[in-house]
Formats: C-alpha cells, sequence, structure tokens
C-alpha cells in the first residue's frame, strides 16, 4: 500500500511539472525547418520595389537556406525565429549595398504551411519588435504597450495587414486604439514624418 501511495505522489508530481513546460510549448515562437516556407514583406523600399521582393520563399530540404532576389548566395536560415530572419535578411541588404534601410516583415512556420497561425507580429518604430503569442479579444493598443509602446520615432498612423490588406489606424483615436487583433495579423509603425502632431489627449 505504501509502495502504491508513493507511485501516486510520484505521478502527481510528473503531471505538475510538465503542464508548465506544455503551455510553455504552446506559446513558443516556431522556428524555420527544412522544407517549410519563410513569408517575407519589404517596407521603407523605393517605389516599386517591394514587388521584387515580396513573396512566400522555400527553405530547401537539403541545407535549410533559401535564395532571395539580387543577393549574392542563398542565405541559411534553419533554425531561426522570424525575428532573427529579419534581422538577417535586413543587414544583407544593407551590406550588399542593395537597399539603405529596409524595414522586413518575417513570418515563419511551425511545419510546412503553417504561418505563425497563433501569433500577432509588431514591428517598425516601437521600442521592441515581438512576436506576441495571440490570445482572444486583444487589442491594437494592448499589443502595442506589449512591445514598450511606439518610440519617439514612431508615427502615431499605424498599420495592421491581414493577409494581402493592409489598413492605417490612428494611435490618437480611441475607436483605433481598440481594433481587436486576429491571428497572423501585422502591426507595423512607420516612422514618424516631420512636423506630424501629437495631441495632449486621446480623441475619439
Amino acid at each position: 500500500m505504501k509502495n502504491f501511495i508513493n507511485i501516486l505522489i510520484g505521478l502527481f508530481a510528473f503531471i505538475a511539472v510538465s503542464l508548465p513546460v506544455l503551455a510553455q510549448d504552446a506559446t513558443t515562437e516556431p522556428r524555420v525547418i527544412r522544407g517549410s516556407k519563410v513569408v517575407l514583406i519589404f517596407k521603407n523600399l523605393p517605389s516599386g520595389e517591394a514587388a521584387n521582393v515580396d513573396g512566400e520563399y522555400q527553405v530547401s530540404r537539403s541545407d535549410g537556406t533559401i535564395l532571395l532576389p539580387f543577393l549574392d548566395s542563398r542565405m541559411s536560415v534553419l533554425g531561426k525565429t522570424a525575428r532573427q530572419v529579419e534581422d538577417m535578411v535586413r543587414s544583407q541588404y544593407i551590406a550588399q549595398k542593395i537597399y539603405t534601410d529596409p524595414i522586413v516583415i518575417a513570418r515563419v512556420g511551425h511545419k510546412g504551411e503553417d504561418l505563425e497561425a497563433r501569433f500577432v507580429q509588431v514591428t517598425g518604430y516601437v521600442q521592441a519588435k515581438k512576436n506576441l503569442p495571440y490570445r482572444e479579444g486583444i487589442t491594437l493598443i494592448q499589443a502595442l504597450i506589449e512591445c514598450g509602446d511606439i518610440s519617439d520615432h514612431g508615427s502615431r498612423k499605424i498599420q495592421i495587414t491581414r493577409g494581402t490588406v493592409t489598413r492605417t489606424y490612428d494611435y490618437f483615436s480611441a475607436r483605433d486604439r481598440s481594433i481587436k487583433l486576429m491571428p497572423n495579423d501585422v502591426i507595423f509603425v512607420p516612422r514618424r514624418p516631420p512636423f506630424e502632431g501629437r495631441p495632449r489627449t486621446v480623441g475619439p
């Protein structure tokens, strides 16, 4: 009987330890795997240039690389998160003097076609670029605050891309702040243009 009780205690202890780990895995950022795809969206490029580089890129099954337009060699992305891919792609286009200040938004899959289906991406001129685990009811302002809010150089005109459609919202509009996000939304804060106003209070 004593041995049976000890077994039960051990089993409950194992479950208690395992549950937090499983919960953590559910919100872990996906990483690039062989044979998956990487979606890249470019901003802050010369007019018309985005059409040359935006797109879905196949990850090689043999070496985990992708082939990007204009770069002189394939890029290894195996095991990288979306944020790491963004930094790598940006640095290469700058280093090879193709673009001067590109902003890159990347989406990577857990596996196959699953491209960050449960994440919201926040990028551009925010305090900390992040891929936020999606939760029901999360709003635009909540996502921005979780990334440290817009920076001093960030524009009040916030862009949200959902699928192939991009809409612009006003940071200082209470209605726009409360816009509810969906999985796979991309929030982009452009650079603040000269003389853009910053009201003291939030309007309707």
